[in-house]
């Protein structure tokens, strides 16, 4: 099981700071990398480092390209109190978000998170809205330090094993509300699904902001996934739309930022263009899109 948290950097036995960029040219080049350990104080857990590479997916995708990052070596453990000890920072989240109207603790001691209380708070808000209730104001922000944990590990395992998403009278699997990048298709597809929006988490790259005169949206790097089909190229792509151009703007292009709230399927569009060395043939581009527009600005957050 896999509780780990992606670092960006670690010290050497010497006290030196090696971030994940200088890992990686050192890896370019086949040099031999030092013994890394955490740099946070008091623990210096031994950490290996992880090169940037692609990973494969059945479904014809594209490769998706993996950053590199530093994580726990083999039986190696943080100590408690570390900034990167994923169980501890969660169980403290927990702690901290142990409200009966947020945060319920079950009888087998798992706490459950209510996602209805999400979907209804969020339709009752508004874009513009000032004003927040404090049951979801603690709940918006209960949910986002929650999802920001989740996006620096390296899967739902943790969260799994000690917190219970429920809609309604339904038990919700963690991979049916927090998507990758590389699974923007999957919540599509659940999109797709269903004629109403639902309760998602994305997390994604920023790659651009378009300026409209009555609101300003920002676009995350697509998925990019071949489709088996020659000459047609599938984009999914994620993007929030606001009236406050200046807070979308706030994030800036590159940075890594989990979404969260009431998505919906935006329009599919297609358009075709030349083959760049056969004119004989005709490459189709289709465009799948997932939208979303918060009802409060905590529904965006920055991973770091």
């Amino acid at each position: 099981m896999n509780r780990s948290i992606k670092l960006r950097r670690a010290v050497g036995t010497h006290g030196t700071v090696h971030r994940v960029a200088d890992l990686q040219q050192r890896h370019d080049t086949k040099q031999t990398l030092p013994t890394l350990l955490c740099d946070s104080p008091g623990c210096g857990a031994l950490l290996k480092f992880v090169a940037a590479h692609s990973r494969g997916h059945a479904d014809q995708a594209a490769p998706v390209q993996v950053p590199a990052y530093l994580t726990l070596s083999k039986g190696a453990e943080h100590q408690p109190g570390c900034r990167y000890d994923a169980p501890g920072h969660l169980q403290a989240l927990l702690a901290a978000g142990a409200d009966p109207d947020v945060l319920p603790v079950l009888a087998d001691g798992r706490h459950e998170l209510r996602l209805l209380v999400l979907q209804q708070g969020l339709k009752r808000g508004s874009a513009d809205r000032q004003a927040v209730d404090p049951a979801t104001d603690r709940y918006l922000h209960t949910l986002a330090d929650l999802l920001v944990l989740r996006a620096l590990c390296e899967s739902d395992a943790l969260f799994a094993e000690h917190l219970t998403l429920r809609l309604g009278k339904k038990k919700v699997d963690w991979a049916n509300f927090f998507y990758t990048p590389d699974r923007y298709d999957e919540a599509g597809e659940r999109l797709a699904a269903t004629s109403t929006e639902l309760p998602m988490a994305l997390l994604g790259t920023v790659r651009s902001h378009r300026v409209q005169p009555d609101a300003v949206y920002l676009n995350c790097a697509p998925k990019y996934q071949r489709t088996g089909i020659t000459d047609r190229r599938d984009f999914h792509e994620v993007s929030v739309g606001h009236g406050d151009a200046a807070w979308l703007q706030s994030f800036p292009v590159g940075a890594e930022i989990v979404m969260f709230g009431l998505w919906r399927q935006g329009r599919t569009t297609t358009s075709t263009r030349p083959h760049p060395t056969d004119p004989r043939r005709t490459i189709t581009n289709v465009t799948h899109k997932l939208a979303l527009w918060p009802s409060f600005k905590r529904q965006l957050v920055v991973v770091d």
